[in-house]
């Protein structure tokens, strides 16, 4: 069969010209070669549309990766971004490509530098000098590359063989005086900077220099005249502008820095500035100011939308308007999902309100976005504490460290979570590090002192405190912390002064309260630790902290009644008060309540991440109510949580041995026990008792004497241990055991079986 072949349409016609004109301009497009783009490139740099030269010069790396040009010029529109990472990679590209490009391998030195990468920063350098030994920006990156590589004779050596060759240049004396105060030669530092600033009098960076090293030598005043003359010299310098406004913070002086706050905002394009004017508006209460600046800059400038946005909507939340503030941050994230600051405000506002399972998921989602942020990190602790998880707020904390190692609120987080569970030594490592990176933090200092109090070291923590006292007298805190200290030191007199000054300056000063009831029911003045539990209660009836201290106060003078009422308002305030719980189900164990105490101890458990400790106390309630098989299944629901919890390994394998079960698992549970508690008795006859049971004598006993020598008047481990010399054919020494156990309790369990055996040795 012929095929048929049809003559085009009109229409089809029309479509095929189109279709090939498509073609054709796509193969145009395509023709474009790597010069024409870097033209394009240097065209959109000159109008500084550097968002589009980046993507011209990046078409002409692709086209032709050997583009030196192209990659340089790639990187210096990257650093107008102040995008770091695409900046060094192709400044090293171009340097690597143009290796007799003295600028290319300056500034890829420079960012090799910055980025700590020292050894490579000073072969860039040492490539140029081999071209030009005299070269002084070069001599300059190899003094400070030698320097960052702990060499700091070295680079000292380095530079005065520059200044040598230069001495007129004022920036070379101060860099060797940074060298110099590094190395620990102050003397030497201040003669270089001064000498900077002698060589060129009208040099702000001079001055900012030596106001630098002034200030971080303490000599505020002076460092204050040099960061002054340098704004003088250069009011527009944004670089002096900001470092006097900075200086007038730190020193309380927040009021005198707006002028160059604001300076810096009008003499720049840029809109970190204007940012940074509307952080110190807010810093300072001036919301409408700070509102007016972050609307204006959303409005007018996409780029930094999110950025102003993001602050609008904590404005917005601080004000109490909760729901615009929650609109806001919302309108963000719909337009940028994975914008980190957003995430983390959005999570912020969420821990505010106690919504913490939602709160944890965005700070995840920022953690995720961001792996480099040590705030999203931080806020990651912070909501783990609040959901009583300090497993996973240390690791979080921790995480802070690695990103930043001189966060001393993450080392303060991790001192206090140390002391929850029991580890002062870290706790004190901790606290250690956070004075070490800030001296002069009281709240660290104070910390510090706290930490070595529970560690039992009262001397170091007597000299922190006065210290501390020294320096801050009227601080309730520090009061109230001394007279912590003066109750260990059973000073009571002196312990009251304290606790009653603290609680002057801070009438709600918790510790101050807790002090002064304690020494009131040490006096047994109980009327007088009960009339202060209740007026603080009137004052602040739904603190939960308050109540819960109340109540313990309430259980100490007997009134039981009055303790559990007030136990139950504090759960009805915060239902995720551990302490609460916990302290009920004692107090109903006491009364022996025991469906009551079980009761709360499986809420209590519900409510913790790994409840080891609540669902063992369950676990005990039950073997108390003779309810061994689901006592049995409890322990083991423990073991599966934690399979090294102590206290539950020990009742499993007792019940284990007594009930006839397994003895080499009974064996393994008792060892884990005696691991995790070394010296316990129980733990200890429990291990021997077992052993004794496997016929391995020569095990039972140390553990049995362990358990004798802590516990010489429990009649068990007496007749545990007499029973063991009978078997091993020490009829004497048995006697003597069992006949000690019997006259410590004539009707102990076991005391049948102990009179059985007494009656059969001769």
């Amino acid at each position: 069969m012929d095929t048929v072949i049809e003559r085009p349409t009109a229409m089809s016609r029309g479509r095929f010209i189109v279709i090939l004109a498509i073609v054709g301009l796509s193969a145009t497009a395509c023709s474009k070669n790597a010069r024409e783009y870097y033209d394009s490139g240097n065209r959109y740099f000159d109008q500084q549309k550097f968002r589009e030269a980046v993507l011209e010069y990046k078409n002409a790396t692709q086209r032709e990766p050997k583009f030196g040009e192209a990659h340089f010029k790639l990187a210096e529109a990257c650093s107008r971004l102040a995008d770091v990472r695409c900046a060094l990679r192709e400044y090293v590209d171009a340097a690597d490509l143009m290796p007799d490009n003295r600028e290319a391998q300056l500034k890829a030195g420079t960012l090799l530098f910055l980025a700590r990468r020292f050894e490579d920063a000073r072969a860039r350098a040492d490539k140029v000098l081999a071209k030009d030994a005299k070269n002084l920006e070069a001599q300059l990156l190899r003094a400070n590359a030698t320097a960052g590589m702990n060499d700091l004779d070295g680079a000292i050596r380095q530079l005065e063989e520059a200044i040598a060759l230069a001495p007129q240049v004022s920036g070379t004396y101060s860099n060797l005086g940074a060298i110099q105060q590094q190395k620990g030669d102050t003397a030497a530092a201040e003669k270089s900077f001064r000498q900077a600033v002698d060589i060129d009098p009208k040099s702000a960076n001079a001055h900012l220099a030596l106001a630098t090293f002034l200030l971080g030598a303490g000599r505020a005043a002076d460092a204050e005249i040099s960061f002054r003359q340098a704004h003088e010299i250069d009011p527009k310098n944004p670089t002096a502008a900001r470092a006097l406004a900075v200086f007038y913070v730190a020193s309380n002086r927040a009021a005198e820095a707006e002028p160059y706050l604001k300076s810096v905002a009008d003499n720049s394009k840029a809109p970190g500035p204007t940012l940074a004017l509307a952080d110190y508006y807010a810093a300072m209460g001036r919301l409408p100011e700070a509102t007016a600046l972050l609307e204006k800059l959303a409005a007018g400038n996409k780029e930094v939308y999110a950025e102003a946005k993001t602050r609008l909507a904590g404005i917005q939340y601080t004000e109490g308007k909760t729901a615009d503030a929650h609109k806001t941050i919302d309108e963000v994230l719909a337009r940028t999902p994975k914008a980190a600051p957003a995430l983390l405000v959005k999570a912020r506002f969420l821990l505010q309100e106690k919504k913490l399972d939602v709160a944890l998921a965005k700070a995840k989602e920022a953690a995720a976005a961001d792996p480099r942020s040590a705030n999203a990190q931080f806020l990651l602790g912070t909501i783990y504490r609040a959901k009583n998880n300090p497993d996973e707020a240390i690791k979080a904390f921790n995480e802070v460290l690695k990103l930043n190692p001189r966060a001393v609120a993450a080392q303060l987080e991790l001192s206090r979570l140390e002391v929850g569970r029991g580890a002062s030594g870290a706790a004190v490592q901790f606290a250690e590090q956070a004075v070490s990176a800030q001296p002069g933090n009281p709240v660290a200092r104070l910390t510090l002192a706290r930490t070595l109090m529970v560690k039992g070291d009262l001397a170091r923590a007597e000299l922190e405190l006065k210290s501390l006292l020294a320096s801050f007298p009227d601080a309730a805190p520090v009061n109230a912390g001394m007279g912590s200290l003066k109750m260990l030191k059973n000073d009571p007199a002196g312990a009251r002064l304290s606790f009653d000054k603290a609680m002057k300056l801070d009438p709600d000063s918790l510790e101050a309260l807790v002090g002064l009831v304690s020494l009131d029911v040490a006096a047994k003045k109980m009327p007088d630790a009960r009339a202060r539990v209740e007026a603080r209660v009137a004052r602040t009836p739904n603190d939960p902290n308050v109540l819960v201290f109340a109540a313990r106060t309430y259980a100490t003078g007997g009134d039981l009644a009055r303790a559990e009422q007030t136990l139950l308002k504090a759960l009805e305030v915060a239902p995720d008060n551990l302490q609460a719980y916990g302290i009920l189900g004692q107090l109903y164990l006491g009364q022996k309540k025991l469906d009551e105490a079980r009761q709360k101890f499986s809420e209590l458990a519900a409510r913790q991440p790994k409840p080891v400790a609540a669902e063992t106390m369950v676990g005990m309630i039950l073997q108390m109510q003779g309810k061994n098989a689901e006592a049995q299944k409890q322990y083991e629901k423990v073991l599966a949580i934690d399979s090294r919890a102590p206290v539950a390994a020990n009742n499993l394998a007792w019940m284990y041995a007594e009930s006839g079960g397994n003895l080499e698992i009974a064996l393994q549970l008792a060892q884990t026990a005696k691991a995790g508690l070394p010296d316990s008795p129980e733990v200890n006859d429990t291990l021997g008792w077992i052993c004794y049971k496997k016929n391995l004598p020569g095990l039972a006993f140390g553990p049995l004497q362990q358990a004798i020598d802590k516990a010489p008047k429990e009649p068990s481990y007496h007749y545990h241990m007499g029973m063991l010399y009978a078997k091993t054919g020490d009829t004497a020494k048995a006697r003597e055991a069992l006949e000690k156990a019997l006259a410590l309790n004539q009707n102990f369990d076991g005391a049948d079986d102990a009179r059985k055996t007494l009656a059969t040795l001769k």
